[in-house]
């Protein structure tokens, strides 16, 4: 026969499980460094280290071509090492001549109808006739090599008054003062014709007119 509970005289209690108290030997304790002296062996050993060293006492590891290019004063040229040696952080001047030759024999040829001219690659510069001429009777170079380049005008620059005036106009502003706008206008008209404010080489080798050219060669000639 089954009995229940209720019919016994007492109660039963019933206990929450309370976690284990944990003590310092159940602690994980963090692993210590271990302690090296300053003098001990294993705090320091001498190593060799092989690299490139210039001459100048640096030392560039594996890249031999910096540590020469340091402790180097003058080079060959890698194009053609029977040219002349020139400094390491320069470059070869008969390799640059060839080249800027070549550059000046494949610019195409415009007859010279009186603008300005100016030495290919240089900065002499000649606004008239008369002072070419003057320049190449008193010069030694040969008229056959002469490198005349017909120089191309340098205008100002029309100027937007948006672009001008962007750092003091809000994000995505516009100027609304027609005033203002008016006078923009009225300038960039003036600039528009405005004479050229200096001359640059242009993409045309001049070719002097034969006339010039046997007056400057007689006055070669003449004492």
């Amino acid at each position: 026969m089954r009995s229940s509970l209720k019919n016994y005289p007492f109660h039963i209690r019933t206990f929450k499980h309370k976690p284990a108290i944990k003590t310092a030997k159940d602690e994980v304790m963090p692993e210590q460094k271990p302690i090296i002296m300053y003098d001990a062996p294993e705090a320091a050993s001498l190593k060799t280290v092989t690299g490139w060293v210039s001459a100048d006492g640096r030392f560039f590891g594996a890249n031999e071509d910096l540590a020469r290019y340091s402790g180097a004063t003058h080079r060959r040229c890698e194009v053609n090492p029977e040219h002349k040696i020139y400094e390491v952080n320069s470059y070869c001047k008969e390799c640059h001549q060839a080249r800027r030759r070549a550059k000046f024999a494949a610019m195409p040829i415009k007859e010279w109808s009186g603008e300005p001219l100016v030495i290919f690659d240089g900065d002499q510069y000649f606004f008239d006739e008369d002072s070419l001429r003057d320049y190449l009777i008193e010069s030694d170079v040969e008229l056959a090599d002469l490198q005349l380049c017909i120089c191309e005008p340098n205008y100002p620059s029309q100027i937007d008054p948006a672009d001008h005036f962007c750092d003091d106009l809000p994000e995505d502003g516009e100027i609304r003062d027609d005033q203002l706008l008016a006078a923009f206008e009225l300038l960039n008209e003036m600039i528009r014709q405005s004479e050229p404010l200096s001359w640059s080489e242009g993409e045309y080798a001049a070719q002097l007119p034969q006339s010039l050219i046997d007056e400057i060669a007689a006055a070669r000639v003449t004492p």
